[in-house]
């Protein structure tokens, strides 16, 4: 079956269940929608799609019903959700009752809330992390985005950015990633530090891009461990995108096994990703 196809038809399926009981066919718009983002998403490559996140609530739950399961599940950690995003530079929208935002909001909260709740406690004081926002068609300075840390407002976003077209997995790592670059920015205050130790740890020769915002709108594939000492192709991007990526497919489940079996052969990756968590278990032992 030919790929455009192929797309077409987990479109229908995909937009279907997420519309709820007796939906409407999607529009043709919304399939071209889907499709773009699915075409769209840098993690298609690299995913395993029997990974799957059990939903938060029955399927008929309303907005307010998943707000609530996501505030408590967060104070648990410490944490508190915002549902609008207010910042210079970004646009987001809030979920309305809508039978595609609950569906929406339902998918985002199965990926992030789990993936909060695999951090040791007191790593979320230490940072400084105080709310966690969740929104839907998350854009900053004109290029959609799933996610973003947001130190100033002492957050990290997250979006429904048509998720139910991406890889679940690949969503999961963006979590951690993005956490990632937010306790970067706590320790160093600054997201683009070149930290020498880091950089020292890189074979000799290797050489970085001009930062990830350069790897946007061009459709590119973030394939694993493109080369000795980078565990994917947009760790290649720059130190800062480096360092959030190894911890991204440290702290993913779907992709801590493929990290751990390149660091067997690969000791500068297997030096990064100690270092990570060096970096999580001081955070989590100095509170």
């Amino acid at each position: 079956m030919p790929a455009c196809r192929l797309l077409s038809c987990l479109a229908v399926v995909l937009l279907s269940a997420c519309a709820g009981t007796g939906p409407s066919a999607p529009s043709a718009a919304d399939l071209q929608a889907f499709e773009r983002a699915a075409q769209q998403d840098s993690m298609r490559s690299e995913c395993d799609w029997n990974v799957r996140y059990a939903p938060v609530a029955p399927r008929d739950a309303s907005v307010a019903q998943l707000q609530a399961i996501a505030t408590a599940r967060l104070a648990a950690l410490q944490l508190a959700p915002a549902w609008t995003l207010s910042m210079p530079g970004s646009e987001a929208h809030a979920f309305s009752d809508s039978e595609q935002d609950r569906a929406g909001l339902q998918l985002l909260l199965s990926i992030v809330l789990p993936a909060m709740e695999r951090y040791p406690a007191g790593v979320f004081a230490r940072t400084g992390l105080r709310h966690v926002v969740l929104v839907k068609d998350l854009s900053v300075d004109g290029q959609r985005r799933l996610a973003m840390p947001a130190p100033d407002i002492d957050s990290v976003v997250y979006a429904d950015n048509l998720l139910a077209a991406l890889c679940p997995s690949g969503m999961e790592l963006r979590v951690h990633h993005e956490y990632y670059h937010f306790i970067e920015y706590r320790l160093f205050n600054d997201f683009y530090y070149r930290d020498p130790a880091w950089l020292a740890l890189n074979p000799a020769g290797t050489a970085y891009g001009q930062g990830g915002a350069t790897a946007y709108g061009k459709g590119f594939q973030n394939l694993g461990h493109p080369q000795p000492g980078l565990v994917s192709f947009y760790a290649a991007y720059g130190p800062e995108e480096d360092k959030a990526e190894v911890f991204g497919w440290m702290m993913a489940p779907a992709y801590a096994l493929r990290l751990q079996q390149w660091t067997a052969f690969d000791p500068t990756l297997l030096a990064k990703r100690q270092r990570l968590m060096e970096v999580l278990g001081t955070l989590a032992n100095s509170y």
